[in-house]
């Protein structure tokens, strides 16, 4: 049996960075880790001449991964993030939604936008759910004409009304700061001054290397062998149990025993691990197609994401405008799908799908799916009420002596690395020593 004074459950993102700062701070840590490559979501995929990620991933210049231990941020490159959206009417605009949209639309339609996002910011109560919270907040018009109720269903798999408004605070964060009654205030005064709302120039963005992920996370875990962490990789956890000498981890390839377990992997796995029933917490599975087309829309940007009121694929990220190589002639890109609650994935249906929706709106030519892979339990579900419910599973599990640290560990909204690594510290700092 290996003891260890903390086994970290998970070599994901927080995985990663708790075990980062409890070696530093002299513990012995062991990091199990059920598949064979550490990264957690942040993974790509080569098949013949195309790389391709499981989902859409930038980092700016400053982004905390980098402060890991042998993470170079000089070995990735530097693009311009170019979003976009294709709107219920079949035309491709910016992503994220601009002022401009609206004032393209005809007169009547303008002049409803501007009753509902004046009336309904009084009319209607919160009541706790993501479409009260967005109709209040934009009104009926801009959130139906826009496309934003289409893309939140296609999200959840939900009706927006079954949603928690935590989605909207955090997730859509954007949404929310920018119709707030000060930030709508400068954005009238500068379409008043015929000032463009959208910013001309944004910073450039770093994204992994053209090779993929490994040459990320590949050193990293060097380094922190070199301090002593231990890692154990294909070794999926069994079980949890806990006695008066600390936890024992069963797992595929024997037991370990900690004085302390750091969880960072789903919250309901954990719970299932501990007290052998399900906590009730749901989470969204996200399918990734792996595609190549002969040619795209020259509009669509290098990210664009669905805001039509047809196609289940909700965002797609295309590698041939972020790495463009001569040598290759297809554009590629991957198609995220995420699934419905407890649905099995079923890739060739929904590239079946993507390819007549691409097919119908004008966006690609010969479509070929070269592959596909899932990242299980992608997205916490916050349905109303859920906060409640995660907060008493957190307890239940920290109270049966196992800490929970990152997005899926902590049912989280937590979309960047930095905001997990900043999370893990914070928890780590605030545990029992």
């Amino acid at each position: 049996m290996t003891c260890s004074d903390v086994v970290v459950l998970g070599a994901g993102i927080a995985g990663l960075a708790a075990a980062d700062r409890l070696s530093a701070a002299g513990a012995r840590v062991t990091v199990l880790e059920m598949g064979d490559r550490v990264g957690g979501a942040h993974r790509s995929k080569t098949i013949g001449p195309y790389t391709f990620d499981f989902g859409s991933i930038f980092y700016e210049a400053g982004a905390r991964l980098f402060d890991l231990p042998g993470a170079k941020a000089d070995m990735c490159p530097t693009v311009q993030r170019q979003q976009r959206r294709l709107t219920p009417d079949g035309s491709l605009r910016h992503y994220p939604i601009q002022p401009e949209d609206v004032m393209t639309w005809p007169a009547g339609r303008k002049l409803r936008a501007l009753r509902d996002l004046l009336v309904q910011r009084f009319a209607v109560q919160r009541d706790g759910s993501l479409e009260t919270i967005c109709r209040r907040r934009l009104g009926d018009t801009i959130y139906r004409e826009t496309g934003l109720r289409d893309y939140v269903t296609r999200f959840h798999h939900v009706p927006a009304d079954q949603i928690d408004e935590e989605f909207f605070l955090h997730r859509m964060a954007f949404v929310a700061k920018s119709t707030e009654f000060a930030a709508l205030t400068r954005t009238a005064t500068r379409m008043l001054r015929k000032q463009d709302t959208i910013p001309q120039s944004r910073p450039s963005l770093l994204v992994r290397p053209r090779s993929g992920y490994g040459a990320i996370f590949d050193p990293i875990v060097a380094a922190l062998r070199a301090r002593g962490v231990q890692f154990e990789l294909n070794t999926p956890v069994t079980g949890l149990s806990r006695d008066t000498t600390g936890t024992r981890v069963e797992t595929s390839g024997g037991a370990f025993r900690a004085d302390a377990v750091v969880g960072a992997m789903p919250l309901d796995a954990l719970h299932r691990m501990l007290f052998g029933v399900d906590s009730g917490l749901v989470s969204l599975d996200l399918m990734s197609l792996f595609v190549s087309a002969e040619t795209l829309h020259p509009e669509t940007g290098n990210v664009l994401y669905n805001f039509h009121s047809k196609g289940r694929w909700k965002r797609a990220t295309i590698y041939s405008r972020i790495y463009p190589t001569p040598d290759i002639d297809r554009a590629f890109f991957t198609v995220e799908v995420t699934l419905p609650p407890g649905a099995s994935p079923d890739p060739a249906d929904a590239f079946a799908q993507t390819v007549a929706h691409f097919d119908d709106c004008g966006l690609g030519k010969d479509l070929r799916l070269e592959g596909h892979g899932l990242l299980p339990g992608a997205y916490p579900l916050y349905a109303r009420g859920q906060k409640a419910r995660a907060q008493a599973v957190l307890d239940r599990v920290t109270a049966a002596a196992v800490l929970p640290v990152g997005r899926q560990g902590r049912f989280e909204y937590l979309p960047t690395s930095s905001g997990v690594i900043r999370r893990v510290a914070e928890v780590l700092a605030d545990a029992p020593t």
